[in-house]
């Protein structure tokens, strides 16, 4: 059964997936039907997206994370497998270019684009590494889906379509076998075309034999150095051996009788718990009209992206107690702050400037065993840095970008460092039992999407569907405040409440599964704005 636009509510006996592409989620359900649980679906579908979507992630992605409820432990646990910087890095290794108001430029945008960008990529490390700690099915057979739609072809999604034209057309001198791999007999490919990566098959076989060693150590790893070396880039076989996937208790908050997880810093999701924090002390049931609602998640979002972009990075590098930032006395001080701007909403300033670099992928799956999984893993920006290894069919993305460029600051680039980055899968729970699994691609928009969802169904009582389907909006420490087209009445009244508006094209992909209380029954939930699929066992 699936759905591209409308809740899917199915009494199942072995699970959900919830994807935005139907390739992927097809990969996920035939794990459930082997006999596979939750991990060997999330494993297959986020392999399958690593060919099906490469826009957005690719075996080359320099990362992503989890949270996961995990049933036979009756615990939730968390995945990090964020990228780190080569051992060579330095925070001052970019030329930056200040603009004096907050804002600045790297010349070139080599911190964004080609060898000088490319941190150790994560992606490979942590699905393997979850693969072999939860699943129940060998290695191979969760791989085998995407090594078929690698091999056989898969037909173009109108995102990635628009993306090849946007991203590797104008930049296809400077990066030719990227062309050539994403080309259709010379051309950039057309909605719906069968695009296939032949090269990049033989590395999942690969895989599947012999696990994530294959990315890390050997000939692989030796390509991949080679590849960013000739470019300029730093990376060496020492970064690439050295990577470790991060499991641990993830962070959580409670929120109206619920417990909210999320992997912790560097991870988006210690900021969306903030947000909530802080709106714990509001009466957001109330703000019943739209514009009253945005208002208060805008100011909320003011003053928590303030502590974000001020304070946070690396926990191993930079002194942050996470469990602080959510405590009474810093969220209540922080309220006292948002109840001001909403009194009197003012511009803000700007303290990190939004790249706009949107690359990232989500999916959530769930069990008849009561394992449910929330997975979101990114190449950074669509197509990462853009730099291809040749003979692979591997796309590198860009991990450094996620930097702040300019030294002296808590995300400031640093040797063995993990930036701070956008993904923020989170998993909710009432009692001792699994609710919601929700997370979304989007960059900074992510953490925006993910908290006027969770009001909405928490708070007001709407229904997951139309709460994920709802025009969104978007701000940081500055106005004007993002409103996605088709949002305009919700602008005006942020307009009338005192705010500067300004419009852009929809933005976000969000899937999400929820759970009853009723044993066997779920909802999924796949974003309208992708192409997103729920299928059920």
């Amino acid at each position: 059964m699936t759905t591209t636009s409308h809740a899917l509510t199915a009494r199942v006996t072995r699970g959900m997936v919830a994807a935005p592409n139907p390739t992927a989620a097809q990969a996920g359900l035939e794990m459930l039907r082997a006999g596979g649980n939750a991990f060997d679906a999330m494993v297959a579908a986020a392999f399958t997206l690593c060919v099906v979507t490469p826009a957005s992630t690719g075996i080359g992605g320099y990362g992503g994370c989890l949270v996961a409820h995990v049933a036979d432990r009756r615990a939730v646990v968390a995945v990090d497998f964020t990228s780190t910087a080569p051992a060579a890095a330095r925070e001052d290794m970019f030329p930056v270019d200040e603009d004096g108001a907050g804002g600045f430029t790297v010349p070139g945008a080599v911190n964004a684009f080609g060898a000088r960008s490319i941190g150790v990529p994560g992606v490979v490390a942590g699905l393997t590494y979850t693969q072999q700690r939860y699943g129940t099915l060998p290695l191979a057979t969760v791989l085998q889906p995407a090594i078929t739609a690698a091999l056989e072809g898969f037909p173009v999604d109108r995102w990635t379509v628009a993306k090849t034209h946007e991203m590797i057309g104008p930049h296809a001198a400077d990066y030719p076998d990227t062309f050539r791999l994403y080309a259709i007999d010379g051309r950039l490919p057309r909605d719906g075309e069968t695009l296939r990566n032949r090269e990049l098959a033989q590395i999942l076989e690969q895989i599947a034999g012999g696990g994530a060693d294959v990315v890390y150590r050997g000939e692989v790893a030796r390509a991949i150095v080679e590849t960013v070396k000739r470019g300029g880039g730093s990376l060496t076989l020492e970064d690439l051996a050295a990577f470790r996937v991060d499991e641990h208790e993830p962070a959580r908050c409670r929120y109206r009788g619920l417990t909210v997880y999320t992997p912790h810093l560097p991870t988006g999701g210690l900021t969306v718990l903030q947000i909530l924090r802080v709106l714990e002390g509001f009466d957001v049931a109330s703000a019943r009209d739209d514009a009253q609602l945005a208002h208060l998640l805008v100011e909320t979002g003011k003053v928590c992206w303030r502590e974000r972009l001020l304070k946070y990075g690396d926990p191993r590098v930079v002194p942050i107690d996470g469990d602080a930032e959510l405590r009474d006395a810093h969220t209540g001080a922080l309220r006292r702050r948002a109840e001001a701007g909403l009194k009197s909403p003012a511009p803000g300033e700007v303290i990190a400037p939004d790249p706009l670099l949107v690359g990232t992928i989500h999916l959530s799956t769930a069990d008849r065993l009561g394992n449910v999984v929330s997975l979101t893993h990114s190449h950074g920006g669509s197509f990462g840095s853009l730099l291809t290894v040749p003979g692979t069919g591997i796309l590198l993305s860009h991990g450094l970008s996620r930097f702040d460029p300019r030294p002296g600051r808590a995300n400031s680039i640093g040797p063995g460092k993990r930036p701070m980055h956008n993904m923020s899968p989170l998993l909710a729970l009432k009692g001792d039992t699994p609710w919601l699994a929700l997370g979304g691609a989007g960059g900074r928009t992510i953490l925006s999407n993910l908290s006027h969802v969770l009001v909405r169904v928490v708070d007001r009582g709407d229904r997951l569907e139309d709460a994920l389907t709802a025009p969104r909006f978007h701000i940081e420490t500055a106005e004007p405040v993002a409103v996605e087209e088709g949002g305009e009445t919700l602008a005006a009244g942020l307009e009338r409440l005192g705010h500067r508006v300004e419009i852009r094209p929809r933005f976000g992909s969000l899937q999400a599964i929820q759970l009853d209380a009723e044993p066997g029954v779920m909802t999924g939930v796949a974003d309208p704005r992708r192409a997103g699929t729920i299928l059920s066992a």
